[in-house]
């Protein structure tokens, strides 16, 4: 038989039937001659090739001189037909529990061909032997068979124990592979957990689209409030950009800070001009969802000024992984990412700049691109070129007024009309002198803030 992985539980059932068969043999026989001798030194000899290693093709060699050599040479020695029937039994259910039915048929083959022959070519062969060497044969068929289901039996135990394992290991690396999806981008996620190999391609250069978005106003908020707010704040911010993001199909290169920085082209690129016209409805989600969070946080006090400032640029760029070893980032690097940048340092707070090149693959929607000055960035010899994206819905900017001891914010995009009329009627009759003619306690604040994203 073949070697199996297992070989203690396999060699145990062979060592067995081949002593059984070598007692047959004895038995038999009677006499111990040098062929005798030679034959029972091959047939210890068998268990033992189960420790070797060998190649598929030196297996199947082995299985087929074990089936041919072990019936032949009992039958070279003389012994009857039923007693090498029950040798050959001993190695086709062996063959049969080890390697299947396949090998089973090739053993059942090989090993009743020399029978077959014997009793074509001399039909007055003997098939019956000694009754104790019958009733030995039949105990080692009943002893081998008992033997093999025992050892599928335990195989099949040790099988389900497997999967069970491998089942957990699988739940375990689901929820790795989830844990770490937040922690990386899509494309770098797909690469790492779907392809061979678990690496993006080298850097290479390609045309991308870059934006950078980042919260103005809030190194200043840093100062005065808790750390706790702000966490919270910045758990809100990147929640909301991420998701506009993953929205259009680009890339979450990274959080910076307070700021958060996105490419669109590659990977699952749709195009220059579509590529832009995402990464525009991206920056308009964007905008949109800031000033959600901005109502929501200035209805729980926190009525510092915040605001969206946003640059996109497109151009040639490098994206690839970088570093070696044990620690590699996948990102883009180049000209274009700087112009970005410098294009998000310029921009007013609720402002959306873009260059000349972004501008030209916008289409129709570039007549929404009002010129402004050029910009003068660092590391650039020559002005950028800007435009400020204007939005289908314009959005007016809030108000904000403020005075000795009072404040008032409006966001005429999202608030409440009702509500400020309303608010505004409770904060005059605060102000009205009471009936009994004393004023407002010295010192009293109104401090009112409407606003909404």
């Amino acid at each position: 038989m073949s070697t199996h992985p297992r070989r203690l539980t396999v060699l145990l059932p062979r060592l067995g039937a081949y002593l059984g068969c070598g007692a047959l043999v004895l038995i038999e026989v009677g006499a111990i001659n040098g062929s005798v001798l030679l034959y029972l030194i091959w047939l210890l000899a068998l268990p033992g090739l189960t420790w070797l290693t060998l190649s598929p093709l030196g297996c199947r060699l082995l299985a087929l001189a074990e089936n041919l050599l072990v019936p032949l040479g009992a039958l070279a020695l003389g012994l009857p037909g039923s007693l090498v029937a029950a040798m050959g039994f001993v190695l086709i259910l062996g063959h049969g529990s080890v390697a299947g039915a396949r090998q089973a048929g090739v053993a059942a083959v090989t090993v009743g061909a020399p029978l077959a022959a014997v009793a074509w070519s001399a039909p007055w062969f003997e098939w019956r032997g000694s009754v104790p060497g019958e009733a030995l044969a039949l105990l080692l068929i009943l002893g081998f068979a008992l033997a093999a289901a025992l050892l599928s039996h335990r195989q099949k135990t040790m099988l389900e124990a497997a999967q069970i394992e491998l089942a957990g290991r699988a739940e375990q690396h689901a929820a790795l592979a989830a844990r770490l999806a937040r922690y990386l981008p899509p494309a770098v996620h797909r690469v790492a957990f779907e392809q061979p190999g678990g690496t993006v391609k080298a850097s290479h250069r390609c045309w991308l689209t870059v934006c950078f978005a980042d919260l103005a106003g809030f190194t200043a908020l840093t100062d005065a409030a808790e750390s706790e707010d702000v966490v919270a704040m910045l758990d809100d911010f990147y929640t909301a950009m991420a998701e506009a993001a993953l929205n259009y199909g680009g890339t979450l290169d990274k959080f910076i800070g307070d700021a958060v920085m996105v490419f669109f082209g590659e990977p699952g690129g749709r195009g220059r001009s579509r590529d832009a016209e995402d990464c525009m409805r991206m920056a308009a989600e964007m905008q949109e969802r800031f000033a959600a969070l901005r109502q929501r946080w200035l209805a729980s006090g926190l009525s510092r000024d915040l605001g969206l400032r946003i640059g996109i640029h497109s151009g040639w760029c490098t994206l690839g992984s970088f570093g070696k070893g044990a620690r590699m980032d996948y990102t883009v690097i180049g000209a274009t990412v700087n112009a970005a940048s410098r294009l998000e340092s310029a921009a007013q707070p609720g402002q959306v700049l873009v260059s000349r090149a972004t501008r030209a693959l916008l289409g129709v929607e570039a007549e929404r691109c009002r010129r402004l000055p050029p910009v003068l960035a660092k590391g650039f010899a020559q002005p950028i070129e800007v435009f400020e994206y204007r939005f289908r819905h314009a959005r007016r900017k809030p108000r904000r007024w403020q005075g000795e001891g009072f404040e008032l914010q409006l966001d005429p995009t999202a608030v409440d009309a009702g509500q400020v009329r309303k608010a505004l009627a409770e904060a005059s009759s605060f102000l009205e002198v009471s009936a009994d003619g004393s004023a407002p306690e010295r010192g009293a604040m109104l401090a009112m803030s409407v606003s909404v994203s």
